[in-house]
This record gives C-alpha cells, structure tokens and sequence, in this order.
C-alpha cells in the first residue's frame, strides 16, 4: 500500500493523492464489521439488498456471551499476525505483532514488512485509535472505521477491537451448538454500525454480518482453522469478503501467540516511539 493508508489522515504525506484514492474506493463499503454470522434458528427475513434482520427478542445475556469470548479469542499476548488483501485484483501482504491487555482495551501493533510500513505503527487506548508517522515523529488520531489502505479491514479490525466495549449485545437465536447475537454500537465511532454475530457453545465466533446506519450490508467475516497458536484453543483465521464484489477478499491470520501480560505504562502515545515493550 506504499504508505497509503496513513497518507489520508496525514496531510503533510506525500502520497495522499493515492490514500485518497483508496479512500473512496473503500468507502464504498461503509462503516465496517468486526464479527459475525447468523447460523442456527432462522432470524427474520432479510431484503433483497441485504438489509440487516429485524431485531427479535430472545432470553439470555448477550453481553455475558461476548465477554466469555473476549477472554477466550484476547487473552494477554504477543500476537504475530500476517494480513493478505486481494483487492482490484492486486495482492498486498503485512506482517505485524500486537501487544495487547486486558481484553484487547489496550494494544499496541508494530509493522515488520512491507518496508514502507515499517515505524508506521498503531496504538489503541480507550476506543481511541493513535497512529504513529515517523516522518513527522507525530502521533495522529484516526477513526477505528477507517479503511486500512486497500484491505477489506478497518483499523479497528487489525487492531481486533474489543466488542464489549462498543457494542451491546442481545441474543436473538440460540441452537444447540451456537448463539446468534445483535451487536448495537453504543457509540457513533465504533467501527460498524450493527453485527449480526454467531458465537459457538465453544465461545469462538464463527461468522458475522456487518451493517452501515442506512442498514445496508458492507462486510462478511467468518473465522477458521481452530488450533494453538501459543494463547490457547482458537480461531487462528478470519476472512473478510465484501458483497460489492465476492472476488475481493482480505484474510488475516494469527501466526504465533505468546502468552504475556505487559505493563500498562507502555500503551501511551509516547512509547510508539519509545518501543519499551522490548525491555520486557
């Protein structure tokens, strides 16, 4: 992406007429997802232009479910991670590791490749989302629901953004081996809208529809390969599909996970540059 996905946020950039340019392509896809299908017991019907289901009562606690998964899906960890992104036809791959506690409320993620994005690195602290521009030693605020240049994800998503704090969650269905839950954002910033997400008895999401204001769908997630990466049993694979076009897909995998809970005096602004969870 040669830069470009800070370049719209950073007017000094000498790329921004091509993150611009990204931009709008991406817009196209509206106020993106970070969760979830509908499987199980039916919802209610859907328009033929993908309109989000109506909300349903059902028992149960869908905030209760979405915790239990945070713990499982983010514990404590160094988390290597590889995104690859399709898109107009052209392949883009990253290559980055997080840091991240308390259920993913504070991370930090450094890129290692490719070389232009090497010290462009993100901080996510209280729903705020930093970036760090090494040209100008500045630390920028972005919109989480920003596209991450020409990928099907926003910053939220490689951020992996907790739900609980910005979504409320209701059960809507439940079979015997999942929940399909409605996430409503509680504030205007988060990333998506609505999430129609399917969680299984395993407490892993499986898939998960995406939902702008207007109701209209702009993201497919579904996760896969269940294995240990290091942190536990888990999804170590999601892919993003956007149904403007099927053929357009971003899959972003976790490659290794150590267990290891950080200080929480490095998840500040400053040590973007500073890098003290090296000392550690």
């Amino acid at each position: 992406m040669n830069h470009a996905s800070i370049a719209s946020i950073a007017p000094s950039h000498p790329l921004r007429e091509r993150a611009t340019a990204n931009s709008r392509t991406v817009l196209a896809l509206a106020a993106l997802v970070a969760a979830a299908a509908s499987f199980g017991t039916p919802l209610a019907a859907q328009t033929k232009q993908g309109n989000a289901p109506a909300s349903t009562p059902a028992s149960g606690s869908g905030d209760a479910i979405i915790v239990k998964m945070e713990q499982i899906m983010f514990p404590d960890t160094k988390t290597v991670m590889r995104l690859e992104s399709l898109f107009d036809g052209k392949k883009e791959t990253y290559e980055m590791t997080s840091f991240t506690r308390d259920n993913n409320q504070k991370v930090i993620v450094r890129f290692s490749a490719p070389a232009s994005m090497i010290g462009s690195d993100l901080l996510m602290l209280d729903r705020n989302v930093w970036l760090y521009d090494p040209k100008s030693a500045r630390e920028m605020k972005i919109p989480s629901n920003q596209s991450f240049g020409g990928t099907g994800f926003s910053y939220g998503d490689v951020l992996r953004l907790n739900y609980s704090d910005n979504y409320s969650a209701a059960v809507l269905a439940e079979t015997e081996t999942s929940w399909t839950l409605d996430l409503s954002s509680k504030q205007r910033d988060a990333p998506y809208h609505r999430i129609v997400l399917e969680v299984s008895r395993a407490w892993h999401p499986v898939s998960g529809k995406c939902y702008s204001r207007s109701g209209e769908l702009v993201k497919e997630m579904h996760w896969s390969k269940t294995a240990d990466a290091g942190g536990g049993v888990k999804p170590l694979v999601v892919t993003v599909t956007s149904p403007l076009d099927p053929k357009d897909r971003s899959v972003l995998t976790i490659v290794s996970e150590t267990l290891k809970t950080y200080p929480p005096n490095i998840f500040n602004k400053k040590n973007l540059s500073a890098r003290m969870e090296a000392h550690y």
